[in-house]
């Protein structure tokens, strides 16, 4: 597998990297002159990689930097993550020299500042090991995956973010070993991705799907074609188990808390399938209920929110919102906040687009739907506007 092929079949495991840097954004706060307009390229730049414009999350990135390192020392942790994320940026660009040279930065930045057994270091390690395998230098690049997920095996207490970013290292430190034809065990890191990727995202989702993938091929080249053969027929058969539960209604918070996975594997289902998939109504279902008594998550509704409820089209649209912040909330362990609000907008405007053949026309997402453009900045103006209507609203009338 050469370079450029090396995510290109498991598009969303490489997102969740990003996602990873997108979640230590939203966790530190920014505390310096000019805020808002750097919380303004914050979102912006959030938004863009998010939606795969690496070049303008390169650029709004850079700008971030420039601005940041006139206010604060270089040890800031807004920055080293800033520069962490453009690192990434130009990963995905396939300036692999680059990345590496941005992203072992912002790991040595991080180590003469920070506390070097924390989380964000384990995450800073796991990509520096994904930069030094597209580098070539794939003994560095298993020393940083053995350090980073030796790090979140120790971690106490693990949240869904923690475990998704461990499955990730296990996947990434499997492709390092493949190319130095260490086939067993790559499959043995294989599996224990998978394991953990089946529990969060489901084993009828793209990311489970996307690793399948990379199982078959590890096995195929280790030469054991009979195992192959059986990973091909699971493929063929695509989502054979679908873990989507049943209907249930939760009588208190306490409850709804024992099952924030199913919650979290529900909105990713509804998020990932046509309106027409066979578990649509199971999974919103169960996802909208378990909110109702869930304080786990807060999926504030407003005037522009209420007025997509006005059929039942749109509500079959308002329910992809709801399912895109449960999502964001429960994986990054985060409150809500305009970042998650923005992109929970874009995922429901993306379902009504991808389902407005079935769903006919709702007037409220109109305007979105025509401004949703690939570099996704004019949706995001209207977005932030409903954002700034809803915060009002939600500061006269706290929840």
């Amino acid at each position: 597998m050469n370079n450029l092929n090396v995510y290109e079949k498991r598009g969303l495991k490489k997102f969740s990297l990003f996602s990873m840097i997108f979640f230590f954004m939203l966790l530190v706060p920014i505390t310096v002159k000019a805020q808002d307009d750097i919380k303004s390229l914050d979102s912006l730049a959030d938004i863009a990689i998010n939606n795969g414009n690496y070049a303008g999350g390169y650029l709004l990135r850079t700008k971030q930097i420039d601005m940041l390192s006139k206010q604060v020392n270089k040890g800031d942790s807004n920055l080293i993550l800033i520069i962490a994320s453009r690192g990434m940026c130009m990963e995905r660009l396939n300036k692999f020299d680059e990345a590496l040279t941005e992203v072992k930065k912002a790991v040595e930045l991080w180590t003469e500042f920070k506390d070097s057994t924390s989380f964000s270091y384990a995450a800073l390690l796991n990509y520096l090991s994904v930069c030094q395998m597209n580098a070539n230098q794939l003994n560095d690049a298993v020393e940083s995956s053995q350090r980073s997920i030796s790090l979140l095996e120790k971690m106490p207490n693990k949240d869904m973010a923690k475990w998704m970013n461990l499955g990730t290292a296990y996947t990434n430190f499997a492709e390092t070993l493949v190319k130095l034809k260490r086939f067993k065990d790559a499959i043995t890191e294989e599996l224990k991705g998978l394991k953990i990727i089946q529990k969060y995202n489901g084993d009828d989702t793209t990311p489970y799907f996307d690793e399948l993938v990379s199982l078959h091929k590890y096995v195929k080249e280790s030469g054991n074609e009979a195992a192959a053969d059986k990973i091909s027929m699971l493929l063929e058969e695509g989502a054979a188990d679908l873990r989507v539960p049943k209907e249930r209604e939760f009588a208190s918070p306490e409850e709804a808390s024992k099952y924030n996975a199913e919650a979290l594997y529900c909105s990713n289902y509804y998020l990932d399938h046509p309106i027409t998939a066979p578990k649509m109504s199971e999974a919103s279902l169960f996802f909208h209920n378990w909110n109702i008594q869930s304080k786990d998550v807060m999926v504030p509704v407003g005037e522009f929110e209420n007025d997509i409820c006005q059929s039942t089209s749109g509500t079959l649209c308002f329910l992809a919102y709801e399912a895109g912040i449960i999502s964001n909330e429960l994986r990054y362990h985060i409150k809500f906040n305009k970042t998650i609000y923005l992109a929970a907008i874009i995922k429901m405007t993306r379902f009504y687009i991808t389902n407005k053949d079935y769903l006919g026309i709702v007037p409220p997402l109109e305007p979105f739907a025509q401004a949703y453009t690939p570099d996704k900045l004019k949706i995001m103006k209207l977005a932030e506007e409903k954002y700034e209507t809803l915060d009002k609203s939600m500061k006269k009338s706290p929840k």
